[in-house]
C-alpha cells in the first residue's frame, strides 16, 4: 500500500493511502475502524477530484448568506405531503431532505466502511475513487443546537433511524455552516499523532472487482436503497456484469 501526504488544510495535512489491490481492503479497515459508532466515520466518493463539500456548498447550488435555509424551508412545506409522519425535529427533517437529494449543508458519512467503499466504486468507473475516514470534532445535540445562523465546522450529526435508507446505510453527517467550508483537520482523538482525516484512494482498475466483492458481502444498491428504485438499479447492474463476462 503506497502512502503520501495530501494537503487539505493549512492547519494540518490529511494522510493518504493508495490501494494496491482488492485484498488490501480488510487490512486498511482493520486499522481505521468504526468501533460501534464511536470511532472513525467513512465517506466514499467516486472521483478523487470531487471536493469534500455538501451539495449546498458546490455550484450551482451555493447560495449567498443563509439562503440555503430558505430552500430547505420551501422543500419542507411540500415534503410533508409525502411523509405523513414527518418528524418535528428540524435536524431530522434536514437529514431526510439530504437523503432524498436536496442540496443541504449536510455531508453524508457512514459507520460502515464497506458502504463508503461501495459509493467510491459505483460511479465514474474510469476515475480513481476515494474513501475518506474522519474523526469528527464532536457530535452536536440537535435539541440545543440550531443550524439557523450558526457557524459549524467539523461537527457530526447522528440521526435516529427515521428512514430505511438512513438505517441501511448506517448514516451520519458532518455539518457545514456555511456550506462551502470543508471539514476541519486536527490531531485525531482516536490515534495519537494521526490527522483526523485519512484518504484511501481506490484506483479505477479495482472498482469492478470491488463491487463484485461487496455484492458477495451483501453491500449493493438494493440493500442501501431498500425500495423499487434500488432493486431496479441492482438488477440492471447484475445484467451489465453478466454481459461483461460474456454470459
Amino acid at each position: 500500500m503506497q502512502i503520501n501526504q495530501y494537503a487539505t488544510s493549512k492547519a494540518m495535512d490529511a494522510k493518504t493511502f493508495t490501494l494496491a489491490g482488492a485484498d488490501e481492503v480488510h487490512k486498511f479497515f482493520g486499522k481505521y475502524r468504526p468501533h460501534a459508532m464511536s470511532g472513525w466515520w467513512f465517506r466514499g466518493q467516486a472521483d478523487t477530484e470531487w471536493e469534500l463539500l455538501p451539495k449546498a456548498g458546490r455550484r450551482p447550488f451555493l447560495l449567498p448568506d443563509d439562503q440555503h435555509i430558505g430552500r430547505f424551508n420551501h422543500w419542507a412545506k411540500q415534503a410533508i405531503a409525502y411523509l405523513p409522519a414527518f418528524p418535528a425535529n428540524e435536524w431530522e427533517r434536514l437529514a431526510i431532505a439530504q437523503h432524498y437529494g436536496l442540496a443541504t449543508c449536510l455531508l453524508d458519512w457512514t459507520f460502515n466502511p464497506l458502504v463508503a467503499l461501495y459509493f467510491a466504486c459505483s460511479a465514474s468507473v474510469s476515475a480513481n475513487g476515494v474513501v475518506y475516514c474522519y474523526d469528527p470534532v464532536s457530535v452536536i445535540n440537535e435539541e440545543t443546537v440550531s443550524f439557523r445562523g450558526s457557524v459549524i465546522r467539523g461537527m457530526g450529526f447522528v440521526p435516529r433511524a427515521i428512514s430505511p435508507r438512513i438505517l441501511n446505510q448506517r448514516a451520519a453527517f458532518t455539518v457545514h455552516l456555511p456550506p462551502n467550508r470543508s471539514v476541519s483537520i486536527q490531531e485525531s482523538s482516536l490515534m495519537k499523532g494521526e490527522p483526523s482525516l485519512v484518504r484511501l484512494v481506490v484506483p479505477s482498475k479495482y472498482k469492478a472487482e470491488l463491487l463484485t466483492l461487496l455484492d458477495d458481502y451483501g453491500v449493493n444498491r438494493v440493500t442501501l436503497f431498500p425500495d423499487l428504485e434500488g432493486l431496479s438499479a441492482h438488477v440492471n447492474w447484475e445484467t451489465e456484469r453478466l454481459g461483461a463476462i460474456g454470459v
